[in-house]
């Protein structure tokens, strides 16, 4: 894999644990491969308010993966 940014967690202020959350398909089935290689695992669906980046120190979540997918999504049910 090529190196990638990683961002500063707005809340602690640090890169050093910042991993990136992986959604659906991910790129190794191996929880332990993904964590070597700086991801968390995310789960299958992803909203446009997901979360990107996930930071193990202050387990604080950041970043959205898209602005907007048009009309705000509602949780509940009409």
């Amino acid at each position: 894999m090529k190196p990638r940014r990683v961002p500063v967690c707005p809340r602690c202020d640090s890169n050093e644990d910042v991993k990136k959350i992986a959604y659906g398909r991910l790129p190794s089935d191996d929880p332990v491969e993904l964590a070597q290689e700086g991801y968390v695992l995310g789960g299958c669906c992803i909203r446009p308010d997901s979360p990107e980046w996930y930071c193990d120190a202050c387990e604080e979540t950041f970043g959205t993966r898209r602005e907007s997918w048009g009309e705000p999504l509602s949780d509940s049910i009409q």
